[in-house]
């Protein structure tokens, strides 16, 4: 762990001991800001760092208009809200903490890249609503069943699916990725479907633009395998 976040930990600890509640007020808004070399003009920043602060709620950044990245990672939130007004935000990432459901996104068109490992997510809802986005992260959730992602068949320029330590295990899976046009990048690790004969195989000929999976990347020679033994 490196010393500025440790730094940031040992100031939540204190905060906590003197029976403050962690949150994202204006104040600790402006001193991050000044602390970072960021702008105290909050529509200026471009970028946030609020990862390891133990905040509950996302809150207050009505004013923070221009951000492109926010990080709020590492904490203790619950609901994904207040981000309507972050219209230019391209990178959002709230992995590790305590959200159960994908909600109030849809403002976000301009969204590519959303992050949201670690979580207690159970099923994939209105990514569909993201036109841009491009890469998803989910690892380590509360996803079981086809049914729980076949929202992804409607998300047409994601590329990169990371789905690892899930608990995917219906052979139906494949009928999703295999009509996503710009996927190339899929990880099914530690989820029971990579248990499936020919697993491998199996995907790379269904995802006809596929170009790694998992661990490794896909060769030509192995993809012409794969096609061969269908």
């Amino acid at each position: 762990m490196s010393l500025k976040i440790t730094e940031g930990l040992q100031e939540n600890e204190e905060e906590a001991k003197k029976g403050l509640e962690l949150r994202i007020t204006r104040e600790a808004l402006r001193r991050h800001c000044i602390k970072h070399n960021l702008y105290t003009t909050p529509r200026l920043n471009d970028v946030l760092y609020l990862h390891y602060k133990g905040y509950k709620t996302i809150e207050n950044l009505e004013e923070y208009t221009g951000l492109k990245c926010i990080w709020l990672n590492h904490n203790r939130i619950t609901s994904i809200n207040n981000l309507d007004h972050l219209k230019n935000l391209t990178c959002l990432y709230l992995h590790y903490n305590q959200i159960s459901k994908i909600e109030n996104l849809s403002s976000l068109q301009n969204l590519n890249t959303i992050n949201l490992s670690n979580n207690l997510i159970s099923k994939l809802e209105l990514l569909d609503t993201l036109p841009n986005l491009t890469s998803l992260y989910v690892t380590n959730n509360q996803i079981r069943t086809v049914e729980d992602i076949n929202i992804l068949k409607n998300c047409k320029k994601l590329s990169i699916i990371d789905l690892a330590m899930n608990h995917l295990s219906d052979h139906a899976v494949i009928k999703v990725f295999e009509v996503m046009p710009e996927l190339r990048v899929l990880s099914l690790i530690n989820n029971p479907i990579k248990k499936i004969t020919k697993y491998r195989n199996i995907f790379i000929e269904a995802c006809k633009q596929l170009t790694h999976l998992d661990e490794y990347p896909i060769f030509s020679k192995e993809r012409e395998f794969a096609e061969s033994e269908k």
